[in-house]
């Protein structure tokens, strides 16, 4: 009998799926990634790697957090205040200057004025003169990208960083302020989803987990 769509296999692992109990890596198929994973008991994933997208899809949950776009932690990308609010021939009262060019700051991206001190384990502490994004509806809000000119960041509403503040960047794929899974326990009986090429559990004989293939 054929599938007629393609959805209900993807985003539920009709595409194959695998039990483990060890503490030892679960791999999927050629093309395909976990999409799914089910925990038969506590467990702690001792292992959770992403299909890394950065500009080109979205991040998920990690146990790793050694680059900027990790878990959601950082946006697309951030750069550093070189100065406060600048005027410049070419932009207008709005302007930010940066440390150095960036070329994945992009017209359009919203914006976070954070503390440069921050960290992936510690959280984002933004300052309140960046409103809180709200993209769709009545209550449209916040700081956004209207121009590039290398150094120079034109945006919708007046900034006034520091040379201690970083702006962050977010995208239709990557987000600001999530932390490493690294240590978390997943209760019994929840189901997580995201695409993951590997995962590792701790070992558990009267438990274990079900991972999900999907493309």
């Amino acid at each position: 009998m054929g599938q007629n769509s393609t959805e209900v296999a993807y985003g539920f692992g009709q595409m194959g799926s695998v039990f483990t109990n060890l503490a030892k890596p679960v791999y999927p198929p050629k093309g395909h990634v976990i999409v799914a994973i089910q925990m038969l008991a506590d467990a702690v994933l001792t292992e959770l790697h992403t299909e890394t997208l950065d500009s080109y899809g979205p991040q998920f949950i990690t146990t790793e957090g050694t680059e900027a776009t990790d878990c959601n932690y950082l946006g697309v990308t951030e750069a550093a205040a070189a100065s406060a609010t600048t005027t410049d021939v070419f932009f207008a009262d709005d302007t930010v200057e940066i440390s150095a060019a960036n070329d994945k700051i992009k017209k359009g991206q919203y914006v976070l004025l954070v503390n440069d001190g921050d960290t992936i384990n510690a959280g984002l502490t933004v300052d309140l003169e960046t409103e809180t994004p709200i993209y769709k509806g009545d209550n449209v809000q916040g700081v956004y990208v209207t121009k590039v000119n290398g150094v120079y960041i034109s945006l919708s509403q007046v900034l006034t960083p520091t040379t201690s503040q970083t702006l962050v960047f977010l995208d239709e794929y990557h987000g600001a302020g999530g932390t490493t899974t690294d240590g978390v326990t997943y209760p019994k009986g929840i189901t997580i989803y995201g695409r993951w090429t590997t995962v590792t559990p701790t070992a558990d004989a009267d438990g274990g987990i079900i991972c999900y293939f999907g493309k």
